[in-house]
């Protein structure tokens, strides 16, 4: 089972994302869910949005340190033209730094774990542990945001299974939140129909790519009451 304390519990304090979880909310229109739902605007760290390449002239002719903002400039590249239709979205959701979204700067020690939660080897100090656990590729902003997360007590938003189960092995005081149940806070909350927000995790999601499974089974968002349930073969 996912480290996930109520999610409305964890939502109250800080919360920082990775890349992933943001794209999820940014590039269907529903960012306004994850200002709705924190009490302050999202954290996010400099691989996943780094404030000095928000104001960069158009078009984004240069590759990009930021994760988030790299479809700007994937979007003038040949082959790459579905990136125009979210452009907008990505761009608006960047420009509202301080009321959207907040910047974090690492500090040395949360670097360091974040370098160390990214190599293979970080796996190692899982061997003894209960349950069974693959080693999976944790990537840059994923790391970033799990260490800022462990350092500071603070709750990861994050869908990335790798990075998810090294905190659960390593550091399972943090809290993790996922897309669905950020979703299942905001219908709870009445902050989107909960038909709507299971359109959006069930269809939209999944259309776009983005799915939640564990072995046959899939996670899906479902009604009356607002509740995540894995569904399939067990």
């Amino acid at each position: 089972m996912d480290v996930r304390p109520d999610p409305e519990t964890s939502l109250a304090q800080p919360c920082i994302a990775d890349t992933s979880l943001l794209s999820n909310f940014v590039h269907t229109g529903y960012a306004y869910l994850l200002h709705r739902l924190l009490p302050e605007p999202v954290l996010l760290s400099p691989t996943v949005l780094d404030p000095a390449e928000v104001l960069l002239p158009r078009p984004y002719t240069q590759a990009l340190r930021s994760e988030f903002l790299r479809p700007l400039h994937m979007a003038s590249l040949p082959g790459y033209e579905d990136y125009q239709a979210v452009a907008p979205l990505i761009q608006g959701f960047a420009l509202g730094s301080g009321h959207l979204w907040r910047p974090v700067e690492l500090t040395s020690q949360e670097a360091a774990l974040a370098y160390e939660l990214s190599e293979k080897r970080a796996w190692d100090r899982c061997r003894d542990s209960p349950g069974r656990y693959r080693r999976r590729r944790v990537g840059p902003g994923e790391a970033e945001a799990a260490a800022v997360a462990v350092c500071r007590g603070w709750t990861l938003l994050a869908d990335d299974q790798a990075i998810i189960d090294l905190l659960r092995c390593l550091y399972p005081q943090v809290p993790v939140v996922r897309t669905c149940a950020l979703l299942q806070a905001a219908a709870r909350s009445g902050h989107v129909p909960c038909m709507e927000a299971a359109h959006l995790f069930n269809e939209v999601l999944p259309g776009r790519g983005f799915y939640v499974r564990k072995g046959e089974q899939v996670l899906r968002l479902r009604c009356s009451p607002p509740r995540c349930a894995w569904e399939g073969p067990s």
